[in-house]
């Protein structure tokens, strides 16, 4: 069991929840560092292998078939599904595909960061087995387990090992290569070449006879690979390389292209001498022919004549990329392909054997990234050659090489012609990858990676026509974006929004009461934050707003008060679209019924005159209409489609009613009344009728009505002659029912001899074994069976489960009317609200990829559903209860439930809704019944859809219930970027509806109808997933971004010029100087609509950018015994001007800025209609000694300010004409190299909310780490009271606790410091310790607390940090009895702070306290030693601290995303993982981390050490051991945490 509690040490000192930290990403990264295409998946499948950052992912290209055509760029069309991810431990930097001679498939061979290697290659056995080994825990697969243990991934490694482990000469006396690592296969596979040290080249001979099926192999001597060697090369500088291609009878000739010492370009050409493991010079003696070997394996090779060597000097300056071209196909003598030379102002063709140079003048570009264009079958015209090359704007360009070969094969095939064409505009690319069939995959560092078609002809660029200045290029593009990948990165700066559950009145009134420094306070309440971040580059910067949760796209509101109850109803049970809504209100129910809007605009014209003729309406509306059949005057209690037989027929139930209609006349066809029972037992003791309280039912004709007083009567509709209601079972129990649920689950087929209402393959109507119910003043759920046989009657009960933590779940055989109900004492104890409010028997399906999905080629969509079947309850206080169910359809007496899981999902009533998501279409769904894709909404004051991920494809046994709140998006129709707006809702009741009249899009299913208290809405759920990226572009690239709450703005600093944005740099001329163009835009924040700009002077930065609460004092009274005038909100920009001949800037100043939102005025203005307008404004300005690099809120409403090398405190004091003047306060602090960012715990609020004895800030250098800096208000003064002595390169950091810190470095690592405030030495005091490191892969560019998600305010208890984060807002409890104070696994969590890296990812990092780092710790060491590795590369030595010249073990971290995992992985691997960690006995400690304090031979000592501890003095008992399932809860509990 896992539950989250509070330690009350850490209340009392908040560092004990910073013993360890956490790291877990939320957002992967997007940016794409190479792809390649090859056959990794099936021998004839086209794939593409990307590598973004630490992951690879392979995406197959599923091609349209002749009649979708023309219907490629539907949303519903995926053409490049993602189908295999695997997480690398290294950064990749070189991938390449090589296929050996009896393999069917390619093998991938990647390099990382370090020097590492791996050859992999896909396993589709292991995949298969995972499949049907783990889809029971039977005894049937107890002969696979042992192969399954450690099995995750469905590859195998080959090869793995580091250049390092043979290198030691090279290491000694080489470095790595400034511009590698550099990566060439022989395109007759005979060796790959790499350049990783400065002067080697390392060879690794390739092994062709190699089968992929043999097991991994250590070291590159055996195996896949032959010995590999360095040869020494006199070109230092290496830009690019590339084999030439060659015949058989030469050596491999390897090109280079390498700068010398005066800066010019040139390309010569070695020979590749594997036997004698060197390097063939071109200057070389041309090597006689050698005999072959005795086996005849290896033919004889030689160099090629030495006139025939390439070598071409003096090339292009900017050239950078080598393309190797194959030779004339007409010759058949030994030939030698020629090369192309790709330049900034020119492209070249070289061809020493055909010894011409052809050069092509182009426009001045960077190109980037090139690739073949050719087509599965091969090259249709071998007299042109096509490759498409990307540049640094994004462009995609054509070169074309003509050869002289005439259409009847005569020629000498030599190239005479270059064409160069520019196609149009997509992401600046990284890598290029032809697909065929004219679809190219774009991927990019610096915008979104994309999927394009090349058209035939040209099309108009949208918007390209209102631009005069564009060329016809650029009016007209061959291009068609199909697809785009997010890709968050660059992620040069982000802020935090805060998710405000009002509307825009209620933020207005609460100004008006209670000022700007409430909403100050307001912004540092922790909550759900919506990221902000400035990413990109260029033409592909934009703002990204990432939030956690769903979207719901508004199609439709209308004001609407008093729904209580909400159902769609289809006008034919066969019938994909809703036609009906039926809405229940106190005293009646109205119908809304769809209608064509052609319809209903003749009828308006009829009444209203003539309109316009040519335009005529389409779609559909919504209109009340009338259903005769239903009662109108009466509350529903339910409504629903029924398919009996032959019979369509619609139902309702309301209090005293059960009517059926026939769903072509619309008329009622059979009725059932409390008033005409079958006996008297319907009826209360005073003889009058009892009414119906709650009803459900289903579409086989199942009905089950509870009568007040407790009574359950089961009804089915008879379809033997004409339509009828009949009586099947009844039921007396001591309890009011509270809810009824009667779905089937469909996790089974079911047989047309059980329901005999199987209509077609796409809908069916299945029988429902079992009913839910639910009582008042009880917790406990019944399940209750519907059929009747010999053992027991219907509606007898066959399992009851206990609600309350820790009580039995169930106890079975017992019958509704024997049951005793011993719940009182519960009552004393627990809340009223606990009571289920509302029950949901429902089979999700998981439709998510998973990491080892098994692909099937005969399945074109490789997607495989697990269906879980489920009992979810939702309690009266905002808690949703879920169970796994088990079940015998044979038997009554199979039923069980367990995997209790409890979440908190706000504070109101819950009330679940199933409906199925649009997503589900690719896997077959259009069968609306049969679970796929099926999702639940939770109504309540935080609505929230429930789904299931993992579990698919056979990869794990325990998919994973998830959890995203549903966010209400407004959208702007009148804008082409389809900007919209965020904010939360509240939801009471809801349905789903589905029209293709209503709705665009008619592939999905995700339209759903919510109403509140005030107002029903209608729209679309977006994608289901966890976090949810909107995008604005800028056209520019962003360097700062601050959101600004009071101003409601979004602050963006841009950089403008020719590298900035496409057209930034036009006007740009001031006073006869060049101006940078750099500015700072300000959006609003809900419609993205740029309000103002204010333009920086020429050759200003932007360096900083914060939004803060300043404090206004009189120039006359010290503000330390003084109250300030008064609080104001505003935007500090802070510069610095970069004139060329400055090393560092010697300029700066502050820019202070006011935002009016629009709905009060904070300035005095003699125009009252000023204080409606919204505006930004220039206030006052302080210029600096340097630039400003960093900017922070600080005590008393001042702020801290870095100018170069040194630290300031800035106060805003009333100036001259009554105008605020911003000032330093007295002396601030030298001593550092650059101060580049400084942070304190400050809240950004009102000045006297936040004093306290000491006042401190930390100070990041740009060499010298950390340094703790502390204010004297006394002296005025900072001082700097302890540093850390280690040479970091600081890029960001963040304040934890006020003797906490957290920091990244250049290296990609990040750390932790400990300030030793209570220490007995003056050394000590003075030093800030080390105690924790930790390699995360990624340059992280900014850390800031804050949370994704959304806080628990319900909960019982108190988190261990309650002042300062907020990620305790989840309660998950296992379904097991409860841990005694020797077992119980409590993770408690204290700071939450996230970070975006340069790849653009984002991620959490979690303050642990001691048991809880000590458990998570424990099961990272023994997942690491058991899980194999992809790649071979392991764990512990990537996520080592890795600087220039250190690399310490990692220490004081958990990485999250391996502890993660632990959900996907097969049940054997499971229980081998706990069974080590109760091995090792470490996963439990007495202490609360007193080790930050105590001696070093204390638990903490023991907690941390990675080595196994043995006859230790503080051992667990032997009776303490684990589960998997409590290692599940706990893993589940802290997954749900960021």
């Amino acid at each position: 069991m896992a539950t989250t509690t509070t330690a009350p040490s850490s209340q009392e000192d908040p560092n004990l929840s910073e013993v360890g930290h956490y790291v877990v990403t939320a957002h992967p990264s997007g940016a794409v560092m190479t792809a390649v295409k090859c056959s990794f998946l099936s021998p004839d499948s086209v794939d593409v292998a990307i590598a973004k950052s630490t992951r690879l992912e392979i995406r197959q290209f599923l091609p349209l078939t002749a009649n979708n055509e023309d219907n490629d760029d539907d949303d519903s069309t995926d053409q490049l599904p993602l189908l295999l991810t695997l997480p690398i431990n290294g950064r990749i930097t070189t991938l390449a595909p090589i296929k050996f001679k009896h393999a069917k498939r390619d093998c991938l061979f990647f390099t990382t960061e370090r020097g590492d290697y791996a050859l992999i290659s896909y396993d589709e056995t292991l995949a298969r087995m995972n499949m049907t080994g783990t889809a029971a825990n039977t005894a049937s697969a107890n002969s696979r387990s042992s192969a399954l243990i450690g099995e995750h991934y469905p590859v195998k490694t080959h090869a793995s090992g580091a250049f390092t482990s043979y290198s030691t000469s090279v290491m000694a006396g080489g470095r790595q290569a400034e511009c590698g690592p550099l990566m060439a296969v022989d395109p007759l596979q005979r060796c790959v070449a790499l350049h990783v040290y400065d002067g080697y080249v390392t060879v690794i001979p390739i092994n062709k006879d190699y089968d992929i099926n043999t097991s991994i192999t250590k070291g590159l001597t055996t195996g896949p690979f032959k010995d590999a060697y360095h040869a020494r090369i006199e070109e230092r500088t290496l830009l690019s390389m590339t084999f030439l291609e060659t015949s058989i009878d030469y050596l491999p000739q390897l090109s280079l292209l390498h700068q010398d010492a005066r800066g010019f370009q040139h390309v010569i050409t070695h020979g590749v001498d594997i036997k004698a493991k060197g390097l063939v010079f071109l200057g070389s003696l041309q090597k006689e022919a050698e005999p072959s070997d005795s086996s005849g394996k290896m033919p004889a090779m030689k160099m090629p004549p030495k006139s025939d060597r390439l070598k071409i000097s003096r090339i292009d300056g900017g050239s950078a990329t080598l393309i190797p071209i194959p030779p004339p196909p007409s010759r058949s003598s030994p030939t030698m392909g020629g090369v192309v030379i790709l330049g900034q102002r020119q492209v070249t063709y070289h061809s020493t054997t055909e010894g011409i140079t052809r050069v092509l003048p182009i426009p001045l570009s960077i190109l980037l990234s090139y690739c073949l264009v050719t087509e599965k079958e091969g090259n249709a015209t071998p007299n042109i050659l096509r490759f498409l090359v990307g540049d640094e704007k994004g462009k995609i360009h054509l070169l074309t090489l003509l050869r002289n070969i005439t259409p009847d094969g005569k020629g000498d095939g030599r190239v005479t012609t270059l064409h160069f064409d520019t196609l149009g505009s997509a992401s600046a690319s990284s890598a290029l990858v032809y697909l065929g069939k004219g679809r190219v995959f774009v991927g990019s560092q610096f915008g979104d990676s994309q999927l394009v078609k090349i058209l035939e002809t040209p099309v108009p660029v949208s918007g390209g026509s209102n631009d005069a200045k564009k060329s016809a290029l650029d009016e007209n593009t061959y291009l068609r974006i199909l697809e785009e990948y997010t890709n968050l990165g660059p992620i040069v700066d982000f802020d935090l929004r805060p998710c405000v559950d009002c509307s825009a009145s209620d933020t207005l009134s609460r100004e008006k009461a209670h000022g700007v420094a409430e909403m100050g306070k307001a912004r540092n309440q922790h909550h759900q934050s919506l990221v902000v971040t400035a990413s990109g580059v260029a033409k592909d910067g934009t703002v990204r707003l990432v939030r956690n949760g769903v979207g719901m796209r508004e199609h439709a509101a209308v004001e609407m008060t008093g729904i209580k109850g909400m159902w769609s109803l289809r006008r034919k049970f066969t019938h994909d679209d809703d036609a009906f809504l039926v809405q229940s209100f106190v005293t009646e129910t109205r119908v809304l019924g769809v209608q064509n809007a052609k319809d209903v605009d003749t009828d308006a014209m009829e009444n209203e005159g003539d309109g316009d003729e040519d335009s005529e309406p389409e779609g559909g509306v919504l209109a009340e209409v009338r259903i005769p059949g239903f009662k109108s005057m009466k509350p529903t209690l339910f409504a629903g489609n029924v398919m009996v037989g032959r019979f369509d027929l619609l139902l309702q139930v309301v209090d005293d009613t059960i009517r059926l209609v026939d769903s072509e006349t619309l008329e009622m066809v059979s009725e059932w009344t409390t008033f005409s029972g079958d006996d008297d037992d319907d009826s209360d003791d005073d003889g009058v009728p009892s009414m119906i309280t709650v009803a459900s039912a289903n579409e086989s004709g199942q009905i089950v009505v509870a009568l007040r007083g407790g009574t359950l009567i089961y009804f089915e509709v008879n379809c033997d002659g004409s339509p009828k209601i009949q009586r099947l079972g009844r039921a007396c129990l001591d309890r009011e029912i509270s809810c009824i649920n009667l779905n089937p689950f469909h996790s089974s087929k079911p047989s047309e001899s059980e329901s005999g209402m199987v209509i077609d393959v796409d809908r069916v109507a299945k029988k429902s074994a079992v009913v839910a119910i639910g009582l008042w003043d009880d917790f406990t759920v019944c399940l209750l069976s519907l059929r009747m046989n010999s053992t027991s009657p219907v509606l007898a009960q066959i399992l009851r489960i206990n609600l309350a933590p820790g009580g039995d779940d169930s106890i079975e055989g017992l019958s509704a009317t024997e049951t005793e109900y011993n719940s009182d004492d519960l009552v004393g104890r627990e809340s009223q609200h606990m009571m289920a409010r509302s029950l949901c028997l429902v089979t999700l399906d998981s439709l998510a990829p998973s990491n080892n999905a098994f692909v099937n080629k005969k399945v074109s969509t490789q997607v495989l559903s697990n269906k879980v079947d489920m009992l979810l309850v939702g309690l009266g206080d905002g808690n949703l209860i879920s169970f796994v169910v088990n079940h015998s359809e044979s038997t009554s007496d199979g039923w069980s439930v367990h995997s209790r899981k409890e979440v908190s999902l706000g504070t109101q009533g819950i009330q679940l809704v199933p409906f199925r998501h649009g997503a589900s279409q690719q896997s077959g769904a259009s069968c609306p019944n049969n679970g796929a894709g099926m999702c639940v909404l939770a109504t309540g004051d935080r609505p929230t859809v429930v789904y299931l991920t993992g579990g698919n494809g056979g990869s794990t046994s325990n998919p994973k219930l998830s959890y995203s709140t549903v966010n209400l998006t407004a959208e702007d129709d009148d804008e082409d970027d389809g900007h919209a707006s965020h904010r939360n809702m509240f939801v009471n009741v809801a349905s789903p509806f589905r029209s293709s009249l209503l709705f665009s899009s008619t592939t999905n299913n995700s339209s759903l109808c919510v109403a509140d208290d005030n107002t029903m809405r209608l729209g679309m759920i977006d994608n289901i997933q966890k976090l949810h990226v909107t995008s604005y572009r800028l056209g520019m690239t962003p360097t700062k971004i601050a959101y600004h709450e009071a101003g409601r703005v979004y602050c963006v600093g841009c950089i403008g010029g020719v590298d900035g944005g496409a057209d930034a740099g036009s006007d740009c001329h001031i006073g006869g100087e060049t101006n940078m163009g750099n500015c700072v835009r300000f959006f609003d924040d809900s419609t993205f609509e740029e309000i103002n700009r204010i333009d920086l002077e020429p050759f200003e930065m932007i360096l900083s950018l914060e939004s803060v609460i300043l404090s206004l004092y009189s120039p006359d009274s010290p503000p330390a015994s003084s109250s300030p005038i008064e609080d104001k909100p505003y935007v500090l920009i802070g510069t610095a001007y970069a004139y060329p001949d400055e090393d560092e800037p010697t300029q700066g100043r502050v820019l202070v800025v006011e935002c009016n939102s629009g709905h009060v005025g904070h300035l005095k203005s003699d125009n009252e209609d000023d204080n409606l307008t919204r505006y930004v404004r220039h206030v006052t300005q302080m210029p600096t000694s340097g630039g400003v690099y960093s900017i922070s809120p600080f005590y008393g409403g001042a702020v801290l300010i870095t100018v170069n090398s040194k630290t300031h405190l800035c106060r805003l004091a009333m100036g001259k004409n009554e105008v605020g003047e911003l000032s330093f306060v007295g002396s601030g602090h030298h001593g550092h190299m650059l101060s580049l960012c400084v942070r304190s715990l400050a809240k950004n609020g009102v000045s006297g909310s936040n004093r306290q004895t000491k006042q401190l800030a930390i100070v990041g250098d740009l060499m010298r780490s950390i340094s703790l800096v502390e204010y004297l208000p006394k002296h005025e003064a900072i001082e700097e009271v302890a540093r850390d002595y280690n040479a970091n390169y600081m890029t960001s950091i963040e304040m934890l606790t006020d003797g906490i810190y957290l920091g990244s470095e250049n290296f990609n690592n990040l750390f932790v410091l400990r300030y030793n405030s209570n220490a007995t030495s003056e050394e000590a005091r003075v030093r800030l310790d080390t105690i924790g490191e930790y390699h995360l892969g990624e340059m992280t560019n900014k850390l800031m607390g804050g949370s994704l998600i959304m806080p628990n305010n319900s909960g019982g208890g108190t988190s261990a940090m309650s002042s300062s984060s907020s990620s305790r807002n989840v309660k998950s409890k296992s379904d097991k009895a409860p841990f005694d104070q020797n077992r119980k696994v409590d993770i408690t969590t204290g700071s939450q702070t996230l970070y975006g890296t340069v790849d653009g990812s984002i991620g959490s990092v979690l303050g642990l306290n001691g048991p809880t780092f000590a458990f998570l710790s424990s099961l990272q060491r023994a997942m690491t030693s058991i899980i194999k590795p992809v790649g071979g590369i392991g764990h512990q030595y990537f996520r080592a601290f890795h600087a220039e010249r250190c690399n310490r073990p990692s220490r004081g971290f958990v990485d999250g995303d391996l502890i993660e995992t632990f959900l996907d992985l097969n049940r054997q691997t499971m229980e081998k993982i706990v069974d080590r960690m109760n091995t090792d006995g470490r996963w439990k400690i007495r202490d609360a981390g007193l080790g930050l304090s105590a001696p070093v031979d204390n638990q903490q000592s023991f907690m941390d050490a990675d080595e196994v501890v043995e006859n230790d003095s503080h051992p667990v008992s032997n009776s303490c051991f684990l589960t998997v399932d409590d290692v599940l809860g706990a893993v589940e509990e802290i997954s749900m945490l960021h």
